[in-house]
């Protein structure tokens, strides 16, 4: 008989790693951010592991699944019940080897948005900025309060967790300054950002993330082309394009940029 259980840390820790396939050391800045961790057994054998990690928006972020197996969404459907009762609001990636759709439509999430991966050739195409705003490079700001606030402004978008203090800092997660691309208002206030990760040829971005008030500026468009031009005159000729919670009419505009969508998992959540 399958039963889920509480557990502490130590325990916790290698069955997350080993559902990633990572290394507990690869795990080490998010292990302090989950909450109620919790594992499936058939008598002393671990089927599964979970824990939830806080969204500013949309309550929590379920992580870990179910090691494969006979009774693999019966060890998913488990879990994501145990999680429902530590918090009714949460969304978790549809990975089937961890928490396949048909577990968690039998909990009651529903499709929600995806998590993307796009590649394709650098887009040449020049930025126009729109008046009232700013397009600079994150070496044009020094000041820790606006780059962490350029860092939130994805906060409203599901698959976006909680932003550390660290955001603040140079070369944040090993991202590049003189690449990332930070928009402001015409009163200062961050309200777009781009960040970008160079590996020789290939510029990899993260999709540029634009505060709620600026989302019909054009803001996105124009980031997204500034960290190409900049990425460019650093020697990159291909990009790809990571995205968390888009929509379905962004996709379709970096589309039209030609690029391609190469993976897509749907993210489910609890409806509103």
């Amino acid at each position: 008989m399958l039963e889920t259980h509480p557990v502490q840390n130590d325990e916790f820790h290698p069955l997350l790693a080993r559902l990633y396939g990572w290394s507990e050391s690869d795990l080490a800045i998010v292990m302090p951010q989950l909450v109620a961790p919790c594992v499936v057994r058939d008598g002393e054998t671990a089927l599964g592991a979970a824990a939830l990690r806080a969204s500013p928006a949309h309550g929590f972020e379920l992580l870990g699944g179910a090691f494969p197996g006979a009774r693999h969404v019966e060890c998913a459907t488990l879990l994501i019940r145990a999680a429902l009762q530590h918090h009714a609001q949460l969304y978790a990636y549809a990975e089937p080897h961890l928490f396949p759709a048909v577990a968690l439509e039998a909990n009651g999430l529903v499709e929600t948005s995806a998590a993307t991966q796009m590649t394709g050739l650098i887009p040449t195409e020049q930025p126009e900025v729109p008046a009232g705003y700013q397009v600079l490079s994150f070496t044009e700001i020094t000041d820790r309060k606006t780059r962490i606030a350029a860092q939130r402004t994805y906060s409203h978008r599901i698959g976006h967790t909680a932003v550390p203090d660290a955001a603040g800092e140079k070369d944040f997660a090993g991202s590049d300054d003189s690449l990332n691309q930070i928009a402001l208002d015409e009163r200062g206030n961050a309200v777009g950002i781009c960040r970008v990760w160079l590996n020789n040829d290939e510029s990899v971005m993260g999709t540029p993330g634009i505060h709620p008030e600026a989302r019909d500026s054009g803001l996105r468009r124009v980031l997204l082309l500034s960290a190409c031009q900049a990425a460019r005159g650093a020697g990159a000729t291909r990009l790809t394009l990571d995205a968390w919670g888009d929509t379905a009419e962004e996709r379709e505009a970096d589309e039209q940029l030609g690029l391609k969508i190469q993976t897509f998992t749907p993210i489910f959540a609890t409806p509103n």
